[in-house]
């Protein structure tokens, strides 16, 4: 909205952060574990992850996408249900958000795959639980109280000014290298 402020945060950089880093280890055409749950950061998310994959030469038409619930359990029980059913795996994936990738991971865990050396990914949100994973989550991290910070810097700016003037404030992101993902 154009009459207010806002702090968000850079999605689009930091997926192409995390999809880039995860092409460069690889070497090898990304897939894409999205929310089946439709978001504005989500969204962005997507538009980050095809702008480094087509940076790289590669074609998002064949980025394998697999719709998950946005939730450890929903993305496990979805990805579970795709691996049964024989369809399709890449050989690496970026994820909307730490909680489809965690999900993702048990769920290809639990059918065999070895995360990093047969599939690896990287997700979004450096959720603590991301660490203690076996193997530990490779990750974006998002500033939150950095944020939360500027939010209440901004306000006290607001309030003590004769005139207001909207501002759109976005926060970059960084990678978290754990070993989800092979160097």
């Amino acid at each position: 909205d154009a009459k207010r402020d806002c702090v968000l945060i850079n999605n689009i950089q930091g997926a192409y952060q995390a999809t880039d880093h995860l092409i460069t280890c690889t070497q090898k055409q990304p897939g894409y574990l999205k929310s089946s749950y439709s978001i504005s950061n989500f969204e962005e998310r997507a538009d980050g992850f095809y702008k480094a994959v087509r940076t790289h030469g590669m074609s998002p038409s064949k980025c394998i996408v697999h719709r998950l619930a946005p939730s450890i359990e929903g993305a496990m029980a979805d990805m579970l249900a795709w691996i049964q059913g024989g369809g399709e795996l890449a050989s690496c994936y970026f994820a909307d958000n730490d909680l489809i990738a965690i999900g993702a991971m048990k769920a290809l865990q639990k059918a065999g795959y070895r995360i990093p050396r047969d599939i690896a990914i990287i997700g979004f949100d450096n959720l603590p639980m991301g660490d203690y994973l076996e193997p530990p989550l490779t990750t974006i991290h998002v500033p939150k109280q950095y944020m939360g910070e500027m939010a209440a810097r901004r306000l006290m700016e607001v309030l003590g000014a004769k005139r207001f003037v909207p501002v759109k404030l976005e926060i970059s992101t960084n990678l978290v290298r754990r070993r989800s993902v092979s160097p």
